[in-house]
């Protein structure tokens, strides 16, 4: 990677609060400090978790079991379908593991974990019609009707383990959702499984954004998040596991934001502020502020990005899974208590 450049907070990214009065300025340095200190990933008490589930793109919406209207959902959708526009934009295509040419021949299987509304996997099945494609997620937003007949939708849980035996597929992928596990769901159930599933010299991908945003201001904020910063941790984590092949790769693009830099630009912003607005309540409870105190900070940092150049960087990961003479056993999620409770 190049040399790192001044790393700012996602709120108010300038150095001098600008709203000094009411304990507004304090308010925003403790939003900045949650934002940057990785709080809502790190949190293990009950608030987030029991009020909000994540969905594919890795943002949290309400948690169908404990919330009384399902009417957020439709907007969420809409959201994480611009969001996989906005990134597709980016990056110019979907994904950056060496397997195109053999998407091309067909007989490709491909995961798609934390699918969201599926617009990933069904804009790869119509790419690809050789190949079959199948999108998991526990929220089921995804369509079951009016889809690819190369594409299949499966509710389920990475946590709770997926619903398949051991190499199944020829390539796993997982975007925006480093940020929903804590270290030890990642690295002790989400890498595990992801590999489990992949079979021997199949691929695995992560696409990840940074949680922390970019600009001129000469301000260094110390970072204390449990999976920060996500292009060292997210790569380290992956050759950590010994069934990963020596050398994950990295890619890195950046994305400038607000209308400053255009169309792309303007949609970045919006992505993120809507991202933000979407996590409203468990934000505010943490932060203690009202709803419109709140509803401020969002629009100063709208604001903010114009007036600072700012821009955030995403990257994409992957790694290739060991081939090894033997046959792997086969497992189960079942096993993962049994595993951790031997001797």
């Amino acid at each position: 990677m190049g040399g790192r450049q001044s790393k700012t907070a996602v709120l108010g990214v300038h150095p001098t609060p600008l709203i000094k009065t009411d304990g507004k300025a304090e308010r925003r340095k403790k939003f900045r400090s949650l934002r940057s200190s990785g709080t809502l990933a790190s949190f293990d008490g009950s608030l987030i978790n029991e009020t909000w589930r994540f969905t594919g793109g890795g943002k949290r919406i309400h948690n169908l079991k404990n919330s009384k209207s399902v009417a957020p959902l439709v907007e969420e959708i809409e959201r994480l379908q611009r969001q996989h526009r906005l990134f597709k934009r980016i990056w110019q295509n979907n994904f950056s593991a060496p397997i195109e040419e053999k998407l091309k021949s067909g007989g490709i299987r491909v995961l798609d974990v934390g699918c969201g509304p599926g617009t990933w996997t069904i804009e790869m099945s119509e790419a690809y019609p050789l190949s079959s494609f199948t999108g998991v997620d526990f929220t089921p937003l995804f369509p079951q009707e009016g889809k690819p007949t190369n594409a299949k939708f499966i509710q389920a849980n990475i946590l709770d383990g997926l619903p398949f035996l051991d190499d199944t597929f020829d390539f796993v992928n997982m975007r925006l959702l480093v940020t929903a596990f804590t270290t030890a769901e990642w690295e002790q159930k989400v890498i595990p499984e992801l590999i489990r599933v992949t079979r021997q010299g199949g691929w695995v991908e992560f696409m990840e954004s940074d949680i922390q945003y970019y600009n001129e201001v000469v301000t260094i904020m110390k970072s204390k998040g449990i999976v920060t910063p996500i292009n060292s941790y997210v790569p380290k984590s992956m050759e950590a596991n010994e069934k990963f092949v020596e050398g994950v790769q990295t890619e890195e693009k950046s994305c400038f934001v607000g209308h400053w830099a255009g169309e792309l630009g303007q949609m970045a912003v919006d992505d993120i502020t809507k991202g933000w607005s979407a996590v409203k309540m468990p934000m505010s409870t943490l932060m203690k502020v009202k709803s419109h105190e709140y509803d401020e900070i969002v629009a100063t940092f709208a604001k903010e990005v114009e007036q600072y150049k700012t821009y955030f960087k995403t990257w994409r990961f992957f790694g290739q899974k060991v081939v090894t003479t033997a046959s792997s056993s086969i497992t189960s999620p079942s096993q993962w208590q049994e595993q951790s409770q031997s001797p």
